[in-house]
C-alpha cells in the first residue's frame, strides 16, 4: 500500500490497517516516523514522483524576454506561489507576510505572482483590500478557453476578452479544467525570483518540487511533508508556524507566521546572486535524487521484480 498522509495524529484508519499490510509505504517521512512511534517499524518512505524533464532554469536571456513579454520590469523582485485555491493553502498568511516585506522595503519594485484560480476558495481580491496591497502588484495567470494562449497580468475579472484571438469573454484564470501546459508552467516558474509555499498540511505539494527543479529557493512551511522539503540539502528556507486544530478530526494544522514569511523573503532578497544560484542548483539536484521518475520508478520496478510469485491456483 502506497499512501499519502498529511497531518498528525495519523488517520486512525491508516493506523488500523498498517499491521495488516506487509509493504506499507508513505509519501512523506513525517508520517513514516509517526507510524514507527506507534510500533509499525515496517513502514517506509517512498516519495511521490514527477517527470523532471519539463522543469528547468531557462537562460538569463530567455528569462528577461519572458518578463518583457508580460510587461514585468527587469529589476522586479517576483515572489511566486503555484497552488490550487483551497483553504489549506495559506493565502491570507502569504499576503500578510508580503505586506510586512513591502513595509521593510518601501523602495523595492516587487510583484506577487499567484498562479491559481480566483473564482474558488479564498476571495483574493477581498484579502488584497484588507491588507492594503495594490492590485497591480499581484499578478496571475490567464488562459484563453478558445485559443489556449496564456498571459501573466494583474487580475481584473474572470471571463474577459482574449487579447490574442479576440474571442469574447474566453480568458479565465487558470483552474483544474483549463490550464497551461507543463512547458508553459516552467515559464511561469522562470518569471520568479523566489518561491513561497505556505500551507496548513500536505502529503507532497508537487509545485514545491517543480519550483526547485527550476533552481528557485523555496520558502516552505516546516510541517507535514514540508519537513521533507526543509532538510539542509533541499534548498529551502523553513517557515515557522503556530498549531491549530481541525474541528472533528482533531488533526494538527499549521498556521504559518507572516512575520517569518517576511523574514525569509528579506533573507533571499539580500543574498548574493552567486549564493542564490548555488542554493538553487542544490535544490534541483535534491529533487532529481529523491522524486524523479528515474529514481522512484526504478525503486518500484525493483520491488516488483523481487516479489515472489503467488502459489494460488485458479
Amino acid at each position: 500500500m502506497w499512501t499519502t498522509l498529511d497531518s498528525l495524529p495519523i488517520l486512525p484508519k491508516a493506523v488500523e490497517i498498517a499491521p495488516k499490510v506487509k509493504h506499507y509505504w508513505s509519501w512523506a517521512e513525517f508520517a513514516t516516523q509517526a507510524l514507527h512511534k506507534l510500533g509499525q517499524k515496517h513502514v517506509k518512505t517512498v516519495r511521490g514522483t514527477l517527470d523532471p524533464k519539463p522543469f528547468f532554469r531557462l537562460s538569463d536571456t530567455k528569462r528577461l524576454a519572458l518578463r518583457k513579454k508580460f510587461g514585468i520590469p527587469d529589476n522586479t523582485f517576483v515572489i511566486g506561489f503555484v497552488f490550487r485555491n483551497q483553504l489549506r493553502k495559506s493565502v491570507p498568511n502569504l499576503l500578510q507576510g508580503y505586506k510586512m516585506f513591502k513595509q521593510n522595503n518601501p523602495k523595492l519594485l516587487s510583484k506577487l505572482l499567484l498562479h491559481t484560480c480566483w473564482t474558488e476558495g479564498w476571495d483574493i481580491n477581498k484579502l488584497l483590500i484588507e491588507n492594503s496591497i495594490p492590485q497591480h502588484e499581484v499578478l496571475t495567470t490567464y488562459v484563453c478557453k478558445h485559443c489556449r494562449n496564456y498571459q501573466i497580468k494583474s487580475f481584473t475579472a474572470n471571463d474577459i476578452d482574449c487579447p490574442y484571438c479576440r474571442a469574447s469573454k474566453q480568458q479565465v484564470t487558470t483552474h483544474p479544467s483549463i490550464g497551461v501546459t507543463e512547458d508553459e508552467l516552467n515559464e511561469v516558474y522562470n518569471l520568479m525570483d523566489v518561491y513561497c509555499h505556505p500551507f496548513t498540511s500536505g502529503g507532497q505539494e508537487i509545485p514545491i518540487q517543480e519550483a526547485k527543479l527550476t533552481e528557485l529557493i523555496t520558502l516552505v512551511t516546516n510541517y507535514s511533508c514540508g519537513e521533507d522539503m526543509c532538510v539542509n540539502e533541499a534548498g529551502s528556507l523553513p517557515l515557522e508556524w503556530a498549531e491549530y486544530r481541525e474541528p472533528g478530526t482533531q488533526f494538527i494544522k499549521a498556521s504559518t507566521y507572516p512575520s517569518d514569511i517576511c523574514k525569509q523573503l528579506n533573507r533571499v532578497l539580500n543574498m548574493k546572486e552567486q549564493n542564490r544560484r548555488e542554493m538553487g542548483k542544490m535544490a534541483r539536484q535534491w529533487v532529481l535524487d529523491n522524486f524523479s521518475i528515474q529514481v522512484i520508478g526504478k525503486l518500484i520496478e525493483d520491488f516488483i521484480d523481487a516479489a515472489p510469485f503467488t502459489n494460488e491456483t485458479h
